[in-house]
């Protein structure tokens, strides 16, 4: 007797993967009046984390290339990365080829304000944590950020919410 081969062409389970990414994301938004480097230092000093800063700045182009500063903190530990960036920017680099000059009028270098995020424009910062799961608690991290003196306001955005162009500069 010889055994009967088995028809490994078959489909034994069928399985459904959605890749889901913004399930592990949080996105908290701040409004405060501290420059960046003193956002970084209070929330590294309140929270026990390690923010550094991210060079090149984050850039984005349109007309115009506006940049913004950001902060990273790899929380190994946790298996978390955390970014602190700012949305509003001032700088902006205009994308002709005219060089510019110390005689020359720049005042177009700072003239125009550009957002990160463009649906939040009274918002100052974001953080932005990645690889979040169900232990991450969301509630005692916006407790902390109250603690901090010059914060006014925070609390989470949902990432659906944002347009997609929004969206998509959050992608580092």
């Amino acid at each position: 007797m010889t055994p009967q081969k088995k028809n490994t062409n078959e489909v034994l389970h069928k399985l459904d993967f959605i890749d889901d990414d913004k399930d592990d994301i949080v996105l908290i938004a701040i409004k405060s009046n501290m420059p960046d480097y003193k956002m970084a230092y209070s929330l590294n000093r309140y929270l026990g984390v390690q923010f550094k800063k991210v060079l090149p700045e984050i850039s984005l182009t349109e007309n115009v290339t506006a940049f913004f500063r950001s902060f990273i903190f790899q929380d190994h530990k946790n298996h978390l990365i955390w970014r602190l960036f700012e949305n509003k920017s001032n700088y902006t680099e205009n994308d002709t080829n005219e060089g510019y000059s110390l005689f020359k009028n720049n005042e177009e270098l700072f003239a125009a304000t550009h957002y990160l995020i463009p649906e939040w424009k009274n918002i100052d910062f974001f953080i932005l944590i990645e690889n979040t799961d169900f232990l991450f608690e969301t509630e005692e991290l916006l407790e902390k950020l109250q603690n901090i003196k010059n914060i006014s306001t925070q609390f989470v955005v949902d990432i659906d919410s944002l347009n997609i162009k929004s969206q998509k500069n959050l992608i580092f």
